[in-house]
Order: structure tokens, then sequence, then C-alpha cells
């Protein structure tokens, strides 16, 4: 049974918050439009003690911080997120989220509505609100961070499959036996994530900002990064496969890098992907706004939880029943 939906906010602002793979950071929109909160808090900080106290802390401190106090909350969450909204089923880079009703707990901690949401629909729809997918439908959106996102928008709403569709970082890959903490032996994030380029930076001594933009880099490392890229482009070719949009979306902080090869991941992307069979060339456009993206979003991912349930239809059957009974 689903959870009962948390009371409508009112009119206040709202306040915006990702928990990403590496920090937590907040935002506020308002009738003015979204506001940046610069102020960052490590995640780890959610893994080392109760999360939902700890995450009720920064919204204490952001709140104290701005002045601003939410009228709702609207915060992402890197993983599985049950068809209730509510109860965080797995977080890969966040495991002590893992089995918390963190929509209710956190909203019965700080006093108003939270509404919790994938983090890639959050961003996929800040950027068809108002970023570089204005007005676009039949909208995929692939963010490589930490982790990898994507969603999938048509009719102006996400495909959610049975509940948390397209949380493609663990779709099985290449079977070389890779496993990153908290994933599936050969989920495609062990291959082609954030987190495998600290790895990769770490075992050949530089920094991570640094491993597409170091000038004399050795062979080992281009090729690795050769590989890492060809992957990214791969499991982008196959959602297309899967959903044939009509417009790619691609972000997140790993695309945003010093020197990444954009240029290399496209021609990748378009020699694997079903283009030519389809003789429909790709409409792939780049994010513009970033973690911005996740503010503009927020309105209207909050208008659609907030919306009442629609009646059942007279010809449909209660949930267990079969038909005749």
């Amino acid at each position: 049974m689903a959870a009962p939906a948390p009371p409508p906010p009112g009119d206040g602002p709202i306040m915006v918050i990702d928990i990403g793979g590496t920090n937590v950071k907040f935002g506020f929109v308002d009738a003015s439009g979204p506001h940046l909160y610069g102020r960052l808090f490590a995640t780890e900080r959610l893994r080392a003690g109760d999360p939902v106290a700890v995450l009720a802390g920064f919204v204490s401190a952001a709140a104290g911080d701005t002045g601003l106090t939410p009228s709702a909350i609207v915060a992402t969450v890197p993983g599985f997120v049950d068809a209730d909204f509510d109860r965080v089923l797995s977080a890969a880079n966040v495991p002590s989220l893992n089995g918390r009703a963190l929509a209710s707990e956190l909203g019965s901690a700080v006093g108003c509505p939270v509404y919790l949401e994938r983090d890639a629909v959050l961003a996929l729809a800040g950027e068809i609100a108002a970023g570089c997918a204005r007005g676009a439908d039949h909208v995929l959106g692939i963010f490589f961070g930490t982790g990898i996102g994507a969603a999938y928008v048509s009719g102006g709403a996400p495909f959610r499959g049975g509940g948390w569709a397209l949380e493609i970082g663990h779709m099985p890959f290449r079977g070389e036996g890779r496993r990153l903490e908290g994933l599936r032996t050969d989920a495609i994030e062990a291959y082609c994530s954030g987190r495998v380029l600290r790895d990769l930076a770490a075992r050949h001594g530089i920094e991570v900002a640094d491993v597409f933009s170091a000038t004399g880099r050795t062979g080992a490392l281009a090729a690795e990064l050769a590989d890492f890229v060809r992957d990214q482009a791969f499991a982008v070719a196959t959602a297309v496969a899967l959903f044939s949009p009509a417009t790619v979306v691609l972000g997140g902080g790993v695309l945003d890098m010093d020197g990444y090869p954009r240029d290399r991941l496209l021609a990748l992307i378009d020699a694997h992907a079903p283009a030519a069979e389809t003789g429909r060339r790709l409409d792939v456009r780049w994010s513009e706004h970033g973690w911005l993206s996740a503010l503009h979003g927020a309105r209207r991912v909050l208008a659609e939880r907030s919306r009442p349930p629609t009646a059942a239809a007279p010809d449909e059957m209660p949930e267990g029943r079969p038909s005749g009974a």
C-alpha cells in the first residue's frame, strides 16, 4: 500500500536538497525563481550517523543561514525509491538510507512536507522547464556523476515503469568481474562512473580533476580513458535503443570536467545508437544548468506529487482482487 501523500505545500519557498555521492547541496525556489545556496555538506556524515537526524541538521543550518523557512522540501535520492515515494529501497553510494521512510521521517523531523524524487528525474525536469530541452518531449536524460542516473519524460511525465525505472547505473555490463561497493558485480557504474575515475586517478598518481586534461598522459592512462568514454557511449546508445527518444540530454559532473572529450563521446554514440537504421539523426544536447537544473525542476515535481489522486474508474479491479471475484 502506498504511504499517504504529504499535505500540500504552502506558499513559502521550496527547499531543494540534492543528495550526491560526495556532497549534499541545497537551494531554494520562490516566486522570483531559483536561488543557489553555496554551502556544501559532506555526504560522509550521512553514512556515519543517523541519516535522517543528520539531514534534519543540514536543513536547519541552511534555513538559518538564509533566513528562509521552507514550506516544502523536494529531496533527491541517488538510488531506488519505492513506489510510495517514501521508502528508499537501495542507495548504493549512501547505504545508511536503505530501508528508511525518508520522506515521512524527515518531514516529521523538520515540520514540513517532504517529497522524494530520483535525482535524474529532477535534473531532466529542470532542463525541460528552463534549459537545453525547453519545450521538448520524448526526452531521455543521462547524467554521469559519482554514479550514473537516467530519466525519460514523455507527454510531460516521467516514465517510472513499476516504480524506479531507468536506474541505468545498475545495468549489467561487459562481464569482467568489476565491482564497486553497494553494487552488483559488473554493473555499468563499475566501468564508467565518477567513482571509477577517482580510483583510476589514484592508481596513476594524479588528481581526479586532471585525468582528462593532464599533459603527458601515459599510454596506459590514455587507453583506460578511451575505454571509459566508449563505455559511457554504450550506456547512452543502449538507452536510445530502448526508448527511441526524440531528444537526448547529457550532463553530470564527469562530462563537465576539464578536457573531457565530448566530440569523441558524440561520435561513439552516433556509431552505436540505432540512428542510421532509422534515418533520423540523434538530437543530443548538453545540460545547461548542472546542479541548478534540480532547482528549475522542483516546481514541476512538486505539482505532480501534490496533485490529488485520480478516482479509480468503475471497472478497475481493487488491488489483489482477481477478475470476477
